[in-house]
């Protein structure tokens, strides 16, 4: 049989293919999260209506998408592509795409229905994450789902209807544009974004420097507030280790998990360091007023680079301590020094920072 493709595209259309199928008969407990939605709000009335496909520019399902989104109190749009293999998928083993960005048919839809005036949710479904100018600008909230395997599904709706409050946080710094790839938090001082606080060149013609979503980054329905950061010593050698601590508050109204992120910074150098290297993190979970005291244990070592000899050198010098919620949501600062040089066995150093936690 002929096969059919998405329009204007080289991606099979889910209708010439039996996966769904042979899905259901291998893992006959997985759900759609039309399915999940549908087994828990019962007493609700859940429209449904095909909007768009996975790739290209198709529109000619909108109308009756859009009529769904008039009669609705609230819209869920799923969001991003299909995973698989060759012109089956638009992600996944031997797939590649120039464009990082969602399929126009989807910002397209996404823009039609906001004009409808609804509560817009995106749950996005993909391989790589979400990056859409349309989509930050109209969506009301942005699910990251990732690939979720068969038990997506539950844990989508979880986060959907209140039963889970999301903690998730970025593992990669997101670009506006594959223009700006490679871009990545962790990039050597001086170069990258950073460079807006010491120079003129604030953007690209015609993109900003930095980050869609930066490294980190996650929220959450409650908020979390940070203080009393401290810093057990001023100086330590080569060979020991530092305290650093603070308080996390849960300042919200429901119980959630925060993931407080450690950064060290090497000031100056004798080789060019990353602006900023995550050092620890900790998840934590607080119920609402809670307070939690968490500390890094932070070994010399961790500051330990290859020198020109390729010997993996600690650095007498200062060293800039960033607690926050993000690499660029940065809430505490405080500086330790290292006080002497040493060369290490670099398989034997510090990789991150020990973490715990009290509570207050």
């Amino acid at each position: 049989e002929p096969v059919n493709y998405v329009p204007g595209t080289k991606i099979q259309s889910d209708e010439a293919e039996l996966f769904d199928d042979i899905l259901r008969l291998q893992k006959p407990d997985c759900r759609s999260l039309l399915e999940e939605l549908k087994e828990r709000m019962t007493d609700t009335e859940i429209l449904y209506a095909y909007g768009y496909p996975v790739a290209g520019k198709d529109q000619g399902r909108f109308e009756e998408a859009l009529q769904a989104v008039r009669e609705a109190d609230a819209v869920i749009l799923t969001l991003g592509g299909k995973h698989g293999t060759c012109s089956m998928a638009t992600m996944g083993e031997g797939v590649d795409a120039a464009d990082i960005n969602l399929p126009e048919c989807q910002d397209a839809f996404i823009q039609a229905a906001a004009a409808c005036g609804k509560p817009l949710i995106g749950v996005h479904f993909d391989g790589r994450p979400i990056s859409s100018d349309t989509a930050d600008q109209y969506l009301d909230a942005i699910i990251e789902a990732w690939n979720p395997a068969e038990t997506g599904a539950q844990a989508v709706a979880d986060v959907l209807l209140g039963a889970y409050n999301p903690g998730g946080k970025l593992p990669v710094s997101v670009a506006y544009h594959a223009g700006q790839i490679p871009i990545y938090y962790n990039h050597p001082n001086g170069s990258a974004w950073h460079q807006q606080e010491s120079i003129g060149f604030v953007n690209y013609v015609d993109l900003p420097h930095t980050p869609r979503y930066c490294f980190g980054h996650g929220l959450s329905y409650t908020r979390f507030e940070y203080s009393e950061i401290h810093i057990s010593a001023a100086e330590i050698g080569a060979e020991e280790s530092v305290q650093i601590s603070c308080v996390v508050k849960n300042a919200g109204n429901c119980a959630g998990d925060e993931v407080v992120q450690l950064y060290l910074r090497d000031r100056f150098a004798s080789m060019t360091r990353p602006v900023k290297e995550l050092a620890g993190f900790k998840r934590i979970h607080m119920e609402p007023e809670e307070k939690v005291r968490v500390t890094f244990t932070v070994q010399a070592d961790q500051s330990a680079f290859l020198d020109r000899q390729m010997r993996w050198k600690v650095e007498k010098g200062d060293i800039d301590a960033e607690i926050g919620s993000s690499s660029e949501d940065i809430r505490l600062k405080g500086t330790y020094r290292i006080t002497e040089d040493k060369w290490i066995n670099g398989m034997e150093r510090a990789f991150y920072a020990k973490a715990r936690e009290v509570r207050l």
